[in-house]
Order: C-alpha cells, then structure tokens, then sequence
C-alpha cells in the first residue's frame, strides 16, 4: 500500500499456510503494478471444475474477487441475473456474487443468504470492498497501517509470514481472554495489530483514503415481525423456515453428511434433512446426504452414541462412527493447537477429531446444529441467570419454572443434590440482590458470570458499530448477547478452523438468517416455560424425529476431556510443557503444585484447566 511491489514468493507463503482450508487448489494474482496481491486456496464444493479458480477475475479483469463461503440462495440470485442480461461461464456462487456486486453494488450483500469473508478489487473504481456475513460464520482477520499495509486473511497464523509484520501477543487482550472476556465478538484477537471485520460490516477502501468498518446489517432491523399467536402456529412456521434452511444447505458437488451427536439440535437437523430426501424434488444435492457422522468416545461420559442411534432408528438413515482415539495423543494436540492459533478452554481436539474422521471418509460438506442453544436458552449457565433475574424481581413462580427446568440438564445420579442445593437458595436467600447471586455462583463453580456483570464489550475499543443491547429486558437481552457479542462468536470461531483444518466446511441451517430474525420475534415464553427450554424447537419438531431426543433435557457438551487426558495420555507432555521455556516464578510455582496433585492421585478440574491455560499459551507463541 506504500507504492511497493509485493514479491510473489511472499504472496504465496503468506496463503499457503493456510493450504488446509483449500487442498483442491491454490491461485495468486498481483494487480496495480504488483502493489496489490490477492491469493486464495480452494476447497472444491460446487463446480469442481477450474472454472471455479480463485483469484476469480470478471468482466474482463475489471473485479477480481477472493472468498471464503457459501452462497447458498445463488441459484435463484443468478437467474435473477440472468434476465438483467448476465451470462455465466461456470456453475459457482463465487460468479454470482460478481455479478451481484456489478449489478447492485453493495447493496447485493442484502440478497444473499450464507456465510462468507470475501474481497473484490475494482479495476476501474481503484477500489477495494470487502465483507463479511451477518453473523460472523466465516472469518475475516486484517492488520492495516494507514499508507503502508493492508493485509487480509482467514486464520491469525497466515500474519506469521507477513513481510514486514512482526507478529506479538497483545498483552491487554490476551489478559481479558484468559480472564474469561470474549473478545471475538468485538472485532478483538490476542495479537497486537491483528483485528477483524464485524460480522454484518463491510468495508470499501481507496487507496490512501480512511480505514472504516460500516455496518450493512442489523438483527435489530429485523426483530417485532408479526408472528402467529399460538405456540402450535409459532412452530409450524418456525418448521418451514427451518426445512427450507436445510434444503438450501444441501446443494453441493461433493458428499454431504451430517455431524449427529445426538442431541436436540443436531437430530432436529438430521431429521428435517432425510425427511427432505424421502420426499424428492431437491436438486444439485449428492447421493449419500442422509448419512450421519458420529463421533463416539468410549468410556467417557460424553459419549452420546446410544441416542444418535435412537435418531438414526427414526429416520432409517446409517452413520459412520468414529471412535475419538488417538495413536499420538500429544502431537494431536500440538499439531491442532497450533493452527487454532488461539485460546481455548481445552483443546480443540476433540472437535477437529470429529472433521478429521468425516474428511478420511471422504465427505467434504457437513450439516450441523449450532446456534440453538443461544437464541433459546440452552446453557445451563443461562438457566441459573434467569433464576436469578425471576427470583431477585420477586417472581417465584417463574424461579420455580427454571428450578425445574434446571435439574434435568444434569445426569440423573446429580439430580438430586441439585435439587436440594437450588430449594436451600430459594429458601435461605434472604437477601435476593445479593445472597443469591453469590450462592449461584458457588454451585456453578468460578466459570460462572451473572450476565448483569457483562459490560457490554464497553471496555473494548469500538472497530465498527458494535451492539448495544442494553435497551432490552434482561431475557431477551440475555438471548441476544450470547448470540452476537458473547459465545457463538467463539463456536463460530472454533468450529470453523476445527472444520477447516481437516478441509471440512461446516454448514448451520439454524444460522439462516431469515431463522434467526424470526426467533428473535417470538416472544419469551415461546422459547422456555413449562419446565423446557429451546421450546419453539421442540415443538416444531413434535412427531417428526425421535420422541426420546426431542424431549431430552440433558446437557452434554462437545469438549477435550482435559483433565482426564491431564491425568493419562497427556500427563509426561504437560510436565515437560510446564518445563520448557522461559521457567519464570509463575511457572514454577504452578508446574510444582501441579507435580504435587499428580502424586496425590490426579489434578483437579481447576488446575487441569490452569494447566492447559498456560500450554495453549506456550503452543502459540510466534514460531513458524
């Protein structure tokens, strides 16, 4: 951006580290006399043909466009298109979103309906837009120095090999992370110089012009649509949307399958997508696409297997079962950890392992179940933030519904102490503004935060034009929160570079946003009450899937066993871990408490968790 050529050599090194995100083929171009690089790696998914090759050039080179996603409402976009007088040389959503952006400028973004992180330099106009979708699906990292860099790409770890970038912690934000602040949402990375674009912003850059994030969408532009009155209307049309988003989801040129667990959201989606198979009428969809993956871990209590069967039972669909074990557990870790390039509770393994055994089966598209859990009340530490909310505001009643809601998330040998712990805070908290608040967090443990601690990412500079959800009721402000500023952003994060790191894309019929827009319009009491969360779900879903998972109540998250692998496969790794490096007093302090709980049987959760904490760290630090 400083008037210099960019060598081709450092243009390819700097997108070839993320060559697992597109094994099928690789594409370089430098433009405005080889000051501007564009590269790309391409994952084949719809027209595997080369005519499909990115940099994507058109109109005669005047736009060029690098993108990373899916379209996934292209077909009907492009014949749109095609009656305005456009002809098309290949059968991929990348030449539509071409075509879009010369036909409508920016305002296409409005008519697609997916996920993407994409680029397109205009010959003629000197310019440079870039966009991400409307939730943050896809990722989109840049560091830029007003007339001298700009640099854009999908994984933190490609800014290694930026010339003339020296890649460092940013401390201050590596401190909120671990601290337990999520920084993602608000546009934040925990190195210095490297953000990204807001999900629902775009950016439009001239050369030597200003650096500025606008946002072309809102869910708060979209929430308050008339809706049915009944909860029964509620989920008929809650069912359709939802079908339709698979549907959609479904056009591919190579195999689908879908990621059962065997929960709720997953099997809802595994359902609706072989309900759409037996009935026909779907085209460009590959033979196969009833199929599941599930990934089993034996002997854990994670392991869901026997209800992901159940489903499969219902729908008549087979499933590959992947067993999570590992030859070389360490080297697993290491190798994962280090293209994660981020903080995590625990390691990504455990996700990636499920993507890793779907690409060695050879299917490339997985359809899964994300963002149910944050539009509906699916944490548990959502369920205890709303008792609270009801108890503190004198809502017995209300309180009592979550207390029953609460106690089946648990497995049913811990039933019974929940129950006595939450009547003994019901009864002993005197004081509900403040006892409770603080006998809650007790139970929950220290990875508890009452959400009226969430500082609304204030403390955060502002990239772009970040939420603000504080006009809201505490519910439905809560709902919104999870959803746009707190942890989806991090299962978007997480679940994409565990996808991609085994050249797996992950698509989330949940995530469509017409879906989204209108379970944000529903009204509370359409997403809990009557002793079940994710309510407007459940009923949707009555007499279409398994009756035992529908009415489940049992949460079983998706995680690395850390403690457990801490006290096994991964013990003689982690004490070398602790000892290796830079062995401040910090470290020694913790690697000698960590020895002394080992010879007394095993660490506890807590310090597994300080354990990992301090590896993950280590595992990152800026090395090739």
């Amino acid at each position: 951006m400083d008037g210099s050529a960019i060598p081709a050599d450092k243009l390819q090194a700097f997108t070839d580290t993320m060559r697992e995100r597109g094994p099928d083929g690789a594409g370089y171009v430098r433009l405005l006399n080889n000051t501007l690089g564009l590269g790309h790696r391409r994952l084949s998914i719809l027209d595997l043909s080369d005519a499909g090759h990115q940099p994507m050039p058109f109109l005669d080179g005047r736009y060029h466009l690098t993108y990373n996603g899916e379209v996934f409402n292209f077909m009907d976009i492009r014949r749109e298109l095609q009656t305005l007088g456009y002809a098309f040389r290949s059968d991929t959503d990348s030449e539509v979103i071409l075509a879009a952006y010369h036909q409508w400028g920016s305002d296409c973004l409005q008519r697609f309906n997916g996920m993407w992180a994409f680029a397109i330099w205009d010959e003629k106009e000197q310019t440079l837009f870039m966009a991400r979708d409307r939730f943050g699906i896809k990722p989109y990292y840049y560091h830029f120095t007003a007339g001298k860099l700009l640099a854009f790409a999908s994984e933190t770890r490609a800014f290694k090999h930026l010339d003339g970038f020296n890649r460092q912690f940013d401390e201050a934000m590596l401190e909120l992370q671990t601290a337990g602040v999520r920084i993602h949402g608000a546009g934040h990375t925990i190195f210095q110089g490297i953000k990204s674009i807001l999900p629902g912003h775009c950016i439009t850059y001239r050369l030597g012009q200003s650096f500025e994030q606008r946002r072309w969408w809102s869910i708060e532009d979209h929430i308050d649509q008339d809706v049915p009155k009944t909860l029964e209307e509620q989920a008929e049309k809650y069912h359709g949307l939802l079908e339709d988003a698979c549907s959609i989801r479904l056009v591919s040129d190579v195999p689908v399958a879908t990621a059962l667990s065997g929960g709720l959201d997953s099997s809802s989606v595994y359902s609706i997508v072989n309900d759409l198979l037996k009935k026909g009428n779907l085209s460009r969809v590959p033979e196969g696409a009833q199929k599941a993956v599930v990934a089993t871990f034996p002997g854990l209590p994670s392991d869901e297997r026997a209800f992901a069967e159940k489903a499969m039972e219902y729908t008549g669909g087979d499933a590959i079962f992947i067993p999570q074990q590992y030859a070389d557990l360490p080297a697993q870790v290491t190798r994962d950890t280090q293209i994660f390039d981020g903080l995590n509770p625990s390691p990504i393994t455990a996700i990636s392992g499920i993507y890793r055994g779907m690409r060695e089966n050879g299917i490339t598209v997985s359809m899964d179940g994300h963002g149910v859990d944050e539009m509906q009340f699916g944490y548990r530490d959502m369920l205890y933030d709303l008792f609270d909310y009801y108890f503190k505001t004198g809502q017995k009643a209300m309180a009592e519904n979550l207390r029953q809601i609460i106690i089946p998330t648990y497995a049913a040998e811990d039933q019974a102490r929940v129950n006595q712990n939450l009547q003994q805070i019901m009864l002993s908290a005197r004081n509900p503004l403040g006892g409770l608040k603080q006998a809650v967090k007790k139970m929950m443990g220290k990875s508890y935060r009452h959400r009226s601690e969430y500082h609304e990412n204030g403390s955060l500079p502002a990239l772009g034009n970040p939420y603000n959800f504080s006009r809201y009721p505490f519910p439905e402000r809560m709902l919104l929160q999870e959803t746009f500023v707190e942890t989806l952003p991090d299962i978007f994060r997480n679940f994409d570079l565990a996808g991609m790191m085994n050249s797996v894309e992950i698509r989330m019929p949940f995530m469509d946003w017409r879906l989204v827009a209108y379970t944000f319009s529903l009204p509370v009491e359409s997403k809990i009450g009557l002793g079940y969360n994710k309510r407007i779900l459940r009923q949707a879903m009555q007499g279409r899937m398994n009756e035992e998972i529908r009415l489940r109540r049992l949460k079983i998250g998706i995680s690395s066993p850390v403690q457990h692998w801490l006290n096994h496969d991964l013990r003689s790794w982690a004490m070398d871990m602790l000892g290796s490096g830079n062995m401040n007093i910090e470290n020694k302090d913790l690697r000698n408490k960590a020895e002394m709980e080992w010879k007394e049987g095993g660490v506890s959760d807590s310090m597994a968790k300080a354990v990992w904490q301090k590896i993950n760290v280590q595992l990152i630090s800026n090395r090739n």
